[in-house]
Formats: C-alpha cells, sequence, structure tokens
C-alpha cells in the first residue's frame, strides 16, 4: 500500500482519537488488561520453552519421527511437524514465529517456510475451549467443538495445500533450499550452554509479548471506534467486522447472539481468520524472511471457509 495512503488513514485515526475520547480510553484500557490478565500469562511460557527447544534441535528430533508423515501428507521437512504441532497447541502468533525460527535456524526452506504458515498459524485449546468457550459462550462442550472444526480444518488446509505445491525453486548450490530434507534434519546443532539459551530464551519471548501487547491495544482502539461509528447495533456484522481486525473483540460481541450453527459458522470463520492484529503479528515474525504476506492471507481465507465446512457438519452430527 502506498506510503501516502498510509498517512492520511493514520492522521484520520488520530483526528478520531480526539474526537472520541470516552470510546478510546475505555478500548485501550480493556485491551491492556486483555493482554496483562489473559495473553502474556498463557502465551509466555510457551514462547520461553519453544525459543529453548528449537535452541537445543528439538525439531530436527522430532522431524526425525515424523518425517514420513510430514512428506506424505503435507509434502514438507519432518521439522515442519514441531512447527504444526505448537501451532496447534499453543495458540496466535506462536505458529509463525516458530515457522520464522525453523527458517533462520536453516531448517526449513523460503518455500517449505511459505507453505508451512499457510496452516501451522492457529489458535490454541486454551484460547477456544477456555476464553472463547468457556468465558464468552459459557459452554465448554462449544468450546470443544469450535477447537475441533478449527484444528481439523487446519490440517485439511494442510493436505490441500500439499496438493497444490509447485515444483520448488531451483536456489544456488550450498543454500537451505538446494539442500535436501533428511540432510537438514541430520545437520549438526551449534551446542550452547544452557544459561545462555535460556537467556536468550527469555529475552526473545519478553520481546515479543510487548510487541504483541501493543498490537493488541492498538486495534482493541480501531474496533471500538469502527463499532462506535459504523455498527452500533447490529451485533452479527459489527461482531464480524471486529473480529476480522481484532479476534478477541469480534469474538466477545459475538457471543451475545444466540448459539446456533449459523452463529458458530461465522465465529469459526472468525478464529481460523485470526484478524489483522494476528497478522500484524505474524508480518513482524517473518520479516527478513522471504514469506510473502498475500500467499499467507490467502491461506487464512481458505481456513475460515474450511472451517465454516467442518463446524456445519459437526454440528450436524452432535445434534443428531
Amino acid at each position: 500500500m502506498c506510503p501516502l495512503i498510509i498517512a492520511i488513514f493514520v492522521f484520520i485515526f488520530n483526528i478520531f482519537l480526539l474526537i472520541f475520547p470516552q470510546v478510546v480510553l475505555p478500548a485501550s484500557r480493556e485491551g491492556l488488561l486483555l493482554w496483562f490478565n489473559n495473553v502474556l500469562p498463557s502465551m509466555l511460557p510457551f514462547m520461553i520453552a519453544t525459543n529453548m527447544l528449537i535452541s537445543l534441535g528439538f525439531a530436527q528430533t522430532l522431524g526425525n519421527f515424523i518425517s514420513p508423515i510430514m512428506k506424505n501428507i503435507f509434502k514438507l521437512p519432518g521439522s515442519g511437524g514441531f512447527a504444526l504441532i505448537i501451532g496447534l497447541t499453543s495458540g496466535y502468533p506462536l505458529g509463525a514465529k516458530v515457522v520464522a525460527d525453523l527458517h533462520r535456524n536453516e531448517q526449513i526452506s523460503t518455500d517449505e517456510a511459505q507453505h508451512l504458515l499457510g496452516f501451522c498459524n492457529n489458535a490454541g485449546p486454551l484460547f477456544i475451549v477456555g476464553v472463547v468457550g468457556i468465558g464468552m459462550f459459557e459452554s465448554a462442550s462449544v468450546g470443544y467443538l469450535l477447537w475441533a472444526s478449527h484444528a481439523l480444518s487446519a490440517i485439511l488446509l494442510g493436505v490441500i495445500l500439499g496438493w497444490v505445491k509447485k515444483a520448488p525453486v531451483v536456489l544456488p548450490k550450498g543454500s537451505v533450499a538446494e539442500v535436501s530434507p533428511a540432510e537438514r534434519e541430520h545437520t549438526p546443532i551449534k551446542k550452547e550452554p544452557i544459561g545462555k539459551i535460556m537467556g536468550e530464551a527469555v529475552k526473545n519471548a519478553m520481546e515479543a509479548m510487548a510487541l504483541v501487547g501493543g498490537l493488541i491495544i492498538f486495534f482493541s482502539v480501531v474496533v471500538a471506534l469502527i463499532d462506535a461509528i459504523a455498527f452500533p447495533d447490529d451485533v452479527s456484522l459489527g461482531g464480524l467486522m471486529a473480529g476480522l481486525i481484532e479476534v478477541t473483540g469480534g469474538l466477545n460481541r459475538l457471543a451475545i447472539m444466540h448459539t446456533t450453527p449459523q452463529t458458530l459458522a461465522i465465529v469459526a470463520f472468525v478464529i481460523a481468520f485470526g484478524g489483522f492484529s494476528i497478522h500484524m503479528q505474524t508480518f513482524h515474525f517473518t520479516t527478513g524472511t522471504g514469506i510473502r504476506p498475500m500467499p499467507y492471507l490467502l491461506s487464512k481465507i481458505a481456513h475460515g471457509l474450511i472451517a465454516i465446512l467442518v463446524i456445519m457438519i459437526l454440528s450436524y452430527i452432535v445434534n443428531t
């Protein structure tokens, strides 16, 4: 997007900040509390642990065991299975960070990182079952239904992306993409003192969480302004639009609707898409990797559409 257009939008946003302080301040406070009370304590331990596991070479060790599954089903090296597991268990945006870290550690190529990111950056069960299911819809069963549809649709998307994957680009000899997956999985890991590994893991995790917190607060304000100006009364459309920008705020608004299959379909799409707040976090972590934003965004839209289909089928099975 043209920098001038971005500057105009930011200028208009600043004007709205001055016009609607009664909307901005509560939204900022709500975003801060959301980050401090929910996101930080749930994500920080995962982020520190995954940083350490990657530095210790666990992704490669795991890849040796699940390499046949990753190669045959997803057309990816075994080390990509670590990103898939982390993405399905710990939540946004940790899947993206793991993919970027695997690329920077030369365990996957840029082409493989692009492919992997399309289905490995997902919401975790703690968020879907705990925050959305129990906290918002007051139903653990709804949470498990949403998480099952989310996980299944991510795996289905991974299979589809494996089917349509293009032939790898031929790169200069010696580059990470030129080395075979098998060779990469058995490449020795540089040994580092455990104190240095843990210190770096904590430092990187805290920096990442500060970024996540800032984006949550910023997009909470954006959602509140759009909600107040454009969708003050339309719950479904306003909730959908809010969810496409900042997933938690949008889901919180959708939760006041009746729990029907149609409502769950909208919720499933919003969770799978992730919202632009999550995408900005993702693009930050993947900066410098060569991963392109547009294919990733198209993958998230596809994930949302598949999630709608899956949850409609699961809802029919559960209710019959």
